[in-house]
């Protein structure tokens, strides 16, 4: 028999986009366990994933179409009533472990939790941020950007109970890749590239970009296309030797890829940009 769980005080959030394979699994994971649950969904949506939110939840919001979460992440923590926010994507689900823990991790003297997370199936080397303090964090809402410290009193702990990450796919496939990382990439470099006022923010005090991306974005094929892909590069190998799994170059490949793209697009849309000025005579 199946513990009961008494409701906590924590929002769970989710942005999703067509996910109708997946998404009940994530729910049934946390639905008995949270006061609060706000979906998100991005752009219109084309299967039955509103109809199987909706059976867990009437915070149930339909947004401007991104390509991306992280810029509707916002919006769901403004939504939310509690302080404690679980973040969960619609391939991924809470462990028994974790789902048990919750209560006592959220009486505990900590801001936010890493949770051991796999990247590569079954490969728990990970961690990521998923249950956190909203009013002591910040985010900038694009491509790949995780939740943030607001100062170096917040108290992170990583455990290893596990958030389960389960894609009905190989999401390091060269199909996959050209499906959704690429288009992910030019979202990533016209983000890079857009007013930083108009990006969507929580809790954030910056008012530019920090130092190491304006490099980047002012040097997109020496910093960005060579430097950063290397960097990225090494790094996986040294994940590789370390670990001693072939899975962490598949990783490593897919990794490089992205950061190669991602600043090939930010100079193709940067000289763009450059070509349209000088045509108007901005």
């Amino acid at each position: 028999m199946s513990p009961d769980f008494k409701k906590l005080p924590i929002s769970a959030v989710m942005v999703i986009y067509n996910e109708e394979k997946v998404l009940e699994r994530a729910l049934k994971s946390f639905c008995d366990v949270v006061e609060e649950i706000i979906i998100v969904h991005d752009g219109k949506c084309t299967d039955k994933s509103l109809e199987i939110a909706r059976k867990y939840t009437d915070k149930v919001f339909e947004l401007e179409h991104v390509g991306v979460a992280e810029k509707h992440r916002p919006f769901t923590y403004k939504k939310a009533k509690n302080d404690w926010i679980l973040q969960v994507d619609a391939d991924e689900y809470l462990s028994r472990e974790l789902k048990n823990n919750l209560e006592k991790m959220i009486s505990d003297k900590v801001d936010v939790y890493e949770a051991s997370y796999s990247i590569y199936p079954h490969q728990y080397f990970s961690h990521k941020r998923i249950l956190f303090k909203k009013s002591r964090v910040y985010l900038l809402g694009f491509t790949h950007e995780s939740i943030m410290p607001l100062d170096d009193k917040v108290k992170i702990r990583r455990i290893k109970s596990r958030m389960m990450h389960e894609p009905l796919y190989d999401n390091f496939s060269f199909r996959v890749f050209q499906k959704k990382f690429k288009p992910w990439a030019k979202i990533h470099a016209k983000i890079l590239l857009q007013d930083f006022r108009d990006i969507s923010k929580w809790n954030c005090a910056l008012t530019k970009w920090d130092a190491r991306r304006r490099l980047l974005i002012r040097y997109p094929l020496l910093l960005g296309m060579m430097a950063a892909t290397v960097f990225k590069g090494v790094s996986y190998i040294r994940l590789f030797l370390y670990h001693r799994k072939v899975s962490m170059l598949k990783v490593g490949i897919n990794a490089c890829m992205y950061s190669f793209c991602l600043y090939y697009y930010v100079s193709k849309y940067k000289r763009k940009n450059q070509s349209q000025s000088i045509r108007t005579g901005i």
